[in-house]
């Protein structure tokens, strides 16, 4: 009986290995209390995101701030930071509070027709099936988008496709020698909306890990394959949805740690996310400057993005726009019983340090490069055998 509940233990865990190595790589990719100011957050944590593991109930909060001008001229900002899964409860709430403003800037590359009820087949899609698995709901089938003062404020598929473009360009051109002007791309190339068709990407960008990523979110190609079997043990029983549940609010708990070494540990990596944050959250910022002078100080403006995107557009906020934080709103995305989990939340922390030493082991050149080298991160197979083994 001793041998069998030990034996149940080790699978769990090698399961779970598996299950996190999968995971994590989509899990930085790219994730409601009283007004309050909380603390300011703990290294490697992101302000706008709050994980946090008590005794019985661990959660993830996502944060709503309010930016006045600093000259008292103009209208208020709110930043609204987003989980992409979470409760009915945690949309209906942010859609209450999307609805009292004067606009609203929502983020969806190429998704400029949510607006107008048409919006892509979530039931097949990575972060769809993934809510489903876990008994949630994916924003989109969350949030009505069909509102007057919801404007689509991102890239466009083809700006998203020459922003790709761009930064391969910058990241192959040969750094300059002293005295010498950068080498700029070839201005007889045909522009990336020139040879843009469709969703494909264009020839010239032969981005793996951009293409693996968009396959994984829309349920296309290997990786989806993989994930399938994956996401369907994740919601095989309650036990086991506590258990990801409280494994996620762990991982995104030191989501800016770990973002910060993907980053590091492979230029694939960091390019991807030069363009999924940093180009994308510019674009909200031209956006800003594009509508304030409209709007007159009792207008608002709500930026509802992804919570990670929220660090960079605070600190545009208060430096170039001179905008000052102000009200705090922080709501609950999902929580997680820790009671009810396969796994102590001892054990989940130990996952995300193995993936950390992985990630960290990469960064020192000892593993592969771009999101196919994160998805088979160097080592685990022999950390699986190991945890596998009878008192490890």
């Amino acid at each position: 009986m001793v041998f069998a509940v030990l034996r149940t233990q080790e699978l769990t865990f090698t399961l779970m290995l598996r299950l996190f190595r999968l995971s994590l790589p989509l899990l930085m990719l790219a994730p409601a209390l009283l007004a309050e100011t909380p603390p300011a957050p703990a290294a490697g944590q992101l302000a706008f995101l709050r994980c946090q593991d008590e005794e019985k109930v661990a959660s993830m909060k996502t944060l709503s701030e309010e930016f006045k001008p600093a000259d008292g001229r103009g209208p208020s900002i709110w930043l609204i930071g987003v989980a992409h899964i979470g409760t009915p409860e945690y949309y209906a709430a942010l859609q209450k509070k999307l609805d009292v403003q004067s606009t609203v800037l929502y983020e969806g590359v190429g998704e400029e027709k949510l607006k107008d009820g048409i919006k892509p087949d979530t039931k097949n899609g990575l972060q769809g099936k993934l809510a489903t698995a876990l008994g949630l709901v994916f924003q989109l089938d969350g949030i009505d988008y069909q509102r007057r003062n919801f404007v689509n404020c991102d890239l466009t598929l083809a700006g998203l496709e020459k922003a790709i473009a761009d930064q391969e360009s910058k990241s192959s051109a040969p750094e300059p020698k002293p005295g010498e002007k950068p080498v700029s791309a070839d201005p007889t190339a045909p522009s990336v909306d020139e040879k843009s068709s469709g969703s494909k990407l264009p020839a010239k960008v032969d981005n793996t890990t951009f293409n693996t990523l968009m396959q994984a979110i829309h349920g296309e190609g290997d990786i989806n394959r993989q994930l399938d079997g994956m996401l369907g043990a994740m919601g095989s029983t309650p036990e086991m949805r506590e258990t990801m549940k409280l494994t996620f609010i762990e991982t995104f708990g030191q989501a800016g740690d770990l973002i910060d070494l993907a980053k590091s540990a492979s230029p694939e990596i960091r390019n991807l996310f030069e363009v999924l944050v940093t180009e994308r959250n510019e674009n909200v910022i031209r956006q800003l400057k594009a509508r304030l002078p409209r709007l007159g100080s009792g207008g608002t403006i709500a930026v509802f993005y992804g919570a990670a995107h929220m660090d960079q557009i605070a600190e545009r906020l208060t430096k170039d726009l001179h905008y000052t934080p102000g009200v705090q709103e922080w709501d609950t995305a999902f929580t997680a019983d820790t009671a009810k989990s396969m796994m102590p939340p001892a054990q989940i922390k130990a996952l995300v340090q193995m993936m950390r030493m992985q990630l960290q082991n990469m960064k020192a050149g000892k593993g592969g490069g771009g999101l196919e080298g994160l998805l088979n991160l160097p080592g685990l197979q022999g950390d699986e055998e190991k945890a596998a083994e009878p008192g490890k």
